[in-house]
């Protein structure tokens, strides 16, 4: 199995060459758009151990930077790590608060958290 595309820069949004219908920005503003996600680490997160539980689904989270990932708390206490794939919202931090929900937990067969996430206006 291999990859798709030329094997050139133009294959990459952000690439700003002389044709421009190759590469270049996007004017979709990623940080403007909500998302769901399966949190990680839930079972060595702050709030499973110091609770012994998993959170209840509507529960109110914020989205926060720790030093080292983006991470989701309830009062402050983290309660797992949003994948790397958001780590964009790192940048977006400088302008944007994100807040959201747990809107499903399951501990079978391991624990986990899906949240539902959108940027505060």
């Amino acid at each position: 199995m291999g990859s798709t595309g030329s094997g050139r820069f133009t294959d990459y949004q952000g690439f700003s060459g002389n044709n421009p219908k190759q590469g270049g920005e996007s004017s979709e503003n990623k940080c403007e758009k909500a998302f769901r996600t399966e949190l990680e680490d839930v079972d060595t997160s702050e709030f499973y151990n110091s609770q012994g539980r998993l959170p209840d689904v509507n529960t109110e989270v914020i989205i926060e930077f720790n030093g080292h990932r983006i991470v989701a708390t309830i009062n402050g206490e983290e309660i797992g790590n949003l994948p790397t794939k958001y780590n964009y919202l790192r940048k977006c931090m400088n302008e944007y608060t994100y807040s959201g929900i747990v809107s499903n937990t399951s501990s079978n067969p391991i624990n986990s958290i899906i949240i539902n996430v959108s940027p505060d206006a």
